[in-house]
């Protein structure tokens, strides 16, 4: 088997993993958005909660873990042997477990202040002084309504329930660092499916009864059934974790001079939501516009980040290696083949979502609790979140390939640049936007920043940037303008010939789905695009085997 398709093989493998926990990741969304809508106290409590341990935590030690510990220890590992990599592993667990649990125990204790920060009168105050033009409708809405205020004191609550869920990220990522560095990408996938099967037990069976409280108690879970299921993977690679902390020892120094600014490189997605939470609160419909886009995001993340993810875990402990070889010829040819890789299937992903954005809102959650007002707010916002699914994909792979050569400098320089560009866009598009406004700007940020780290990356490597590359990224977006109008016209005419039942939404959404492929498919090969040609040529080859 070639370099080419094994890599495709481990991709496929791992998207296939991921995109069954996505999947149950999209029905427990779904479960929750119509159970308690867009406009209930629990709904905006849940989703206050769940932004600081779900969203900011999981991101940030997601990404500065991997990022930092897996370059760090695949350079012990290639250089010094297993036993030394092992013990920079137990070093660097047991370093990281005793500051989360740090950090769980003094943000437990702080919980309702920061809430209050964030979403409360002290927000309002701070821009009041700052941005006064912008302040005044989020201070009717939150400042106004008795509601407001309980959905901030059991947001509160429900936050303090939900920080257990950074001690288990932090062990979870940490344990997952070192199975890809060890060459096993299956179980880490598959973390969100045990997670989801949790999480769905519960709301299947128990939701009725025990209600958000319930609910963030089966997220924690969840998170404990993801580190949980690795432990068989690491008893198999013969890693048995020994409680140790050596602050002396080099690659720990090393991992805590690059994780800093990792951690605040990543702090673009987490704060970029909660930003845009706000600034949608400032919208005409408040608390719903605010709920619909955090759903939106969620849908957005869960869709294109299938495949990000699964492209960026492969791919980086590849990348740490040739970069510790100081092989840059293969490091720009991986970089290069990964972003045409990337884009020729976000490009089409990204405008099948544009055009079909209200059909799958409906589809997955307008039931129970959930209006219409609900599904229109919520597909507006995805629209223009979708619109940045390129950047970031870009962005992604291209921070990987920084971390790669344990640089985070660029990383974070762009991801300050993109948090105070999404900081300004927010509140001037909301009033001209509404709820699609914030969203547009959460795009256009993180766009414009990975096209400045593209710029700078290919500085430093090159055979990242070519005319041939430029030249096909132009044809993969005038085929999908072809795609997106085929899959316009058909979500039109068939939303005017169906019922408004299960059948006819799924139809709505399949029918299109499919003639766009086929177009996209069709138009790709007979212009004979090389990630066109190479997947059919797998296919043959595939299908001659049986």
């Amino acid at each position: 088997m070639s370099k080419k398709s094994g890599t495709l093989r481990i991709v496929t493998i791992m998207m296939i993993i991921t995109f069954a926990g996505k999947a149950l990741g999209l029905l427990r969304d779904a479960m929750v958005g119509s159970f308690f809508g867009t406009d209930s106290i629990e709904g905006t409590a849940f989703n206050i909660a769940s932004v600081l341990p779900r969203v900011f935590m999981d991101v940030i030690f997601a990404s500065a873990i991997a990022a930092s510990f897996i370059p760090a220890f695949n350079e012990v590992l290639e250089k010094q042997g297993r036993e030394k990599a092992f013990k920079l592993a137990h070093n660097f667990i047991s370093v990281i477990m005793t500051v989360s649990v740090i950090v769980t125990i003094g943000l437990t204790i702080f919980a309702s202040p920061i809430v209050n920060l964030i979403y409360g009168n002290t927000a309002i105050e701070f821009l009041s002084a700052r941005l006064p033009e912008f302040a005044g409708p989020i201070a009717n809405f939150l400042i106004g309504s008795r509601e407001s205020a309980e959905a901030l004191e059991l947001g509160a609550e429900l936050l303090q329930i939900m920080l257990f869920i950074i001690v288990l990220s932090c062990l979870a990522f940490s344990l997952t660092g070192v199975l890809q560095s060890l060459g096993e990408f299956n179980a880490p996938a598959a973390m969100g499916f045990v997670s989801n099967v949790v999480i769905l037990f519960y709301i299947f069976f128990f939701l009725d009864y025990y209600g958000v409280i319930g609910l963030c108690i089966a997220f924690v879970a969840g998170w404990l059934a993801q580190l949980l299921i690795q432990i068989p993977f690491l008893i198999r690679s013969k890693f048995k974790y020994r409680f140790r902390i050596d602050l002396r020892d080099e690659g720990l120094k090393r991992i805590g001079l690059l994780m800093l600014p990792v951690m605040v490189s990543t702090w673009v997605t987490p704060i970029n939501l909660m930003v845009n939470g706000m600034a949608a609160m400032s919208d005409y419909y408040g608390r719903q516009s605010f709920n619909a886009t955090n759903f939106a995001y969620n849908l957005y993340a869960v869709l294109g980040g299938v495949l990000v993810l699964s492209v960026t875990n492969v791919i980086f402990p590849r990348l740490s290696v040739q970069a510790a070889n100081v092989d840059h010829e293969a490091f720009g040819e991986n970089i290069s083949q990964t972003i045409r890789g990337l884009f020729f299937l976000l490009i089409p992903m990204s405008i099948g979502l544009v055009a079909l954005s209200e059909p799958i809102v409906r589809l997955f959650y307008e039931r129970g609790q959930w209006t219409p007002l609900s599904t229109r707010l919520t597909s507006s916002a995805l629209v223009y979140f979708s619109l940045g699914m390129c950047g970031f994909g870009l962005q992604s792979v291209l921070a990987r390939g920084f971390y790669a050569f344990q640089e985070g400098k660029v990383p974070m320089m762009t991801s300050i640049m993109a948090i105070i560009t999404n900081l300004l866009l927010s509140y001037i598009l909301v009033g001209v936007m509404g709820v699609g406004g914030p969203a547009l700007a959460s795009s256009i940020s993180i766009s414009l920043a990975a096209l400045v780290m593209l710029w700078l990356m290919s500085k430093k490597v090159e055979g990242i940037l070519n005319i041939r590359l430029c030249v096909d990224l132009m044809k993969m977006l005038v085929i999908g303008l072809i795609l997106f109008g085929v899959a316009v016209s058909a979500r039109d005419y068939l939303f005017a010939s169906l019922n408004d039942n299960t059948i006819g939404r799924i139809l709505v959404i399949a029918v299109p789905t499919i003639m766009g492929v086929i177009v996209y498919i069709g138009l790709s090969m007979i212009i004979r695009l090389p990630e066109a040609m190479t997947t059919l040529g797998i296919l043959k080859k595939y299908l001659r085997r049986g």
